[in-house]
């Protein structure tokens, strides 16, 4: 009997499905320990946490956080036996750590994760209970719970030498309360509204909570829990802040969303994945892309999700304490480690915790059918995974498209194929790993199949000779 030839290909370069799927997509069902590179699927590269182990780094989700200033890093960490934030600054080769202040729950009241500006010289944290500043005429940092020209807030980001910040704690501040942005004059951490406008204050347009303010190019992106707005300089009637309702889905809580001056990625309040990128020098409306993801975002549910961004690859981190998904430029994968922090120093990138889950990497193909009904057996599964990397392969099957079995997992040997016999309508490959190494890459699975149910043909039993991707 003859026999034929399925080639998956694309999906390991698109990963993750981010819509609902239907037979015969080209994407992967389950990819974990991968990363979607160019051209074919890689291993994923642990980070590491560079801290020196002498620091008590407890781990309290959503954390320990990591800031890269230019003149500072901060290090927050979450002592959830002393019930306080403590706040360190570590030195560029991360060998050196210095208490900067503990935020006792019991004085302060517990904070929400740390904001940091960054405006070179000048330093400005805030979590919402107290407020940290770098003083360069003291060469200290310095604690407060209340300025006179700074209001105590929960946001805050350096755009451009002005700060633009939201979510005002202490109601006294102008009837400002958690839906309020405000700005600062230029130049100045002065928040006292004047008649310029020059610095001041706006409700925001879809009444929600503000959880961030994060610049993008030359505007400033602020996220609620209602609704994504763009922060612009405007000239008319005056020189001030105008405001431009992106979307009215918000922010699923704080610390979903990351990124760089070109592009940020969020997690939306119906768990639907989206990006805001800008083109040249501007963010237009339709800039703020649903990339879907929706099926596996969903299962982050139950705890805040934390969105974490890698400088150098460009890769961001979306997960929970016990899963994490990758988005690389190419697609969205799985992953083994469950940041809560990631940044990148003296040309490396680093994360913590760094804690590398035990489960073995897994590829799983979407359904595919060979675009025939009828019943077709399995002979084999080929593929080009290193022997180095133990890979093994299995297919799971259906007669009816709703009961699924599975046939054991195989060895793959020195020429890259094992031997799955496995008959149904519908399938799904899979290939399982011992372990994967650094230049791990994996570009196709090819399924060597007979077509053994011939009733649904008509007329000359001529169907291609390969079938590549997992359709066309």
């Amino acid at each position: 009997m003859r026999e034929y030839e399925l080639t998956i290909d694309k999906a390991l370069i698109k990963g993750l499905s981010p819509e609902f799927v239907i037979t015969n997509a080209e994407f992967l069902s389950q990819c974990l320990g991968f990363r979607c590179g160019k051209g074919r699927l890689e291993s994923h590269i642990p980070l590491t946490n560079p801290i020196p182990a002498t620091v008590d780094m407890y781990y309290d989700w959503p954390f320990p956080q990591f800031f890269v200033g230019e003149a500072f890093n901060i290090l927050v960490i979450r002592d959830t036996v002393n019930q306080q934030d403590s706040v360190y600054s570590i030195s560029k080769d991360h060998l050196t750590v210095t208490h900067i202040f503990d935020v006792d729950e019991l004085t302060f009241g517990k904070g929400t994760l740390m904001e940091y500006a960054d405006f070179g010289e000048y330093a400005f944290m805030t979590n919402g209970v107290i407020m940290i500043a770098w003083n360069p005429t003291l060469v200290t940092w310095v604690p407060s719970l209340a300025i006179a020209t700074i209001p105590l807030m929960k946001t805050i980001c350096n755009f451009k030498g002005q700060a633009v910040g939201g979510n005002v704690v202490a109601g006294t501040w102008y009837d400002c309360d958690e839906t309020f942005y405000l700005w600062s004059k230029i130049g100045s951490m002065d928040f006292i509204p004047d008649e310029n406008n020059e610095s001041g204050y706006r409700r925001d347009p879809f009444g929600g909570d503000v959880y961030h303010t994060k610049r993008i190019g030359e505007f400033v992106v602020g996220y609620s829990s209602k609704g994504i707005v763009l922060i612009n300089p405007v000239s008319t009637p005056i020189d001030t802040l105008g405001f431009e309702e992106l979307s009215n889905i918000g922010l699923i809580n704080k610390g979903a969303m990351a990124g760089d001056l070109r592009r940020h990625v969020y997690v939306g309040e119906d768990y639907i994945l989206r990006d805001i990128s800008i083109q040249g020098e501007l963010v237009r409306r339709h800039d703020v892309r649903e990339l879907g993801y929706q099926y596996y975002i969903q299962q982050l549910a139950g705890e805040d999700i934390i969105v974490s961004y890698d400088p150098q690859t460009k890769d961001f981190y979306i997960g929970n304490s016990t899963k994490t998904f990758l988005l690389s430029s190419q697609g969205l994968t799985e992953v083994l480690q469950h940041p809560s922090t990631v940044w990148r120093s003296n040309n490396q990138s680093y994360m913590i915790p760094e804690i590398v889950d035990s489960s073995l990497p897994l590829i799983t193909s979407e359904v595919f059918d060979m675009l025939y009904a009828g019943q077709k057996t399995i002979s084999s599964i080929e593929t080009d995974a290193s022997v180095v990397d133990s890979p093994e392969a299995n297919v799971a099957y259906t007669h009816d498209n709703s009961i699924w079995g599975a046939v054991s997992f195989k060895p793959i040997n020195n020429q890259g194929s094992a031997s799955v016999i496995a008959s149904g309508n519908q399938f799904r490959a899979s290939l399982r790993f011992g372990d994967i190494y650094n230049n791990t890459r994996i570009s196709y699975i090819k399924v060597r199949f007979k077509m053994t149910d011939l009733r649904g043909i008509r007329g000359v039993y001529a169907p291609p000779t390969s079938l590549r991707g997992q359709g066309a």
